[in-house]
């Protein structure tokens, strides 16, 4: 859990790299977290149906860290899932903001300059590399035979330097919709069988944990002291608790 300490950190956002090492490790993680809970709830059952104090203890013990080590694991989790669904979902203005453009090209013809032209880059996304960019070429008349005629390109062709790079951001307008949208589907269509379904798991791992606790510590007064009402309620307390950990034992061993 590489990026755990930034968790909390409200001034701290990931960078694509970041992000990146959070893909790469995230099945790594899931695999870890999944056999710790695994081992930990088969720890629980070996204690939990003695009644001597040893295994009171040990049972207090595991629960313990399962309800911690779970919790932990689903605000990990979760970070790096949204972190990740974030990166993959850049706004509208970042084709603009990451284009670059070779140096403007004079073209003329019979002798007369008639056109300036440039190409001009864009990446779709952050977790792109430098290289792998849209392109197009992006011109303006000079001969006055087409001027642009558009305020918000620019108001004449003395301009064509801001004009050829507005346009071309905004030509990759529908390729970024296309692109953020198909890429967006791809990723939390791979992410939330991978990781959403393990986050149901645990957090049910996680509540019942802290039923059990609870009913340990129930358990400890004296029955004298709990009226019939009480002493009715622990007991189907006590079975639904131990009907989900059995349904949690199953679910676990099915997964691996």
């Amino acid at each position: 859990m590489q990026f755990l300490d930034y968790v909390d950190l409200s001034d701290w956002s990931p960078s694509p790299a970041d992000v990146k090492k959070m893909e790469v490790q995230f099945i790594t993680f899931r695999d870890y977290a999944q056999l710790r809970v695994m081992m930990l709830t088969t720890l629980v059952s070996t204690y939990i149906d003695k009644s001597d104090e040893y295994s009171r203890k040990q049972t207090q013990r595991f629960l313990e860290v399962l309800q911690e080590e779970t919790e932990r694991y689903i605000k990990y989790a979760t970070f790096c899932y949204d972190s990740i669904i974030e990166m993959h979902d850049p706004p509208k203005s970042y084709p603009s903001d990451s284009q670059r453009c070779d140096d403007m090209y004079e073209q003329w013809e019979g002798g007369s300059h008639t056109r300036n032209w440039r190409q001009c880059y864009h990446k779709m996304s952050p977790m792109l590399l430098d290289s792998e960019t849209c392109d197009m070429e992006a011109g303006v008349r000079m001969d006055g035979k087409h001027p642009s005629g558009c305020k918000e390109w620019g108001d004449d062709n003395d301009h064509s330097f801001v004009v050829t790079a507005k346009y071309a951001a905004y030509k990759m307008g529908p390729n970024f919709n296309n692109y953020t949208r198909y890429m967006g589907w791809t990723v939390k269509n791979f992410w939330e069988p991978n990781i959403k379904d393990r986050l149901k798991t645990w957090n049910e791992v996680n509540i019942g944990a802290k039923k059990l606790l609870s009913n340990l510590q129930i358990e400890s007064i004296p029955q004298e002291y709990l009226t019939e009402k009480q002493k009715f309620n622990i007991r189907n307390e006590l079975e639904r608790i131990e009907s989900l950990r059995q349904d949690h034992r199953s679910r676990i061993k099915a997964e691996l």
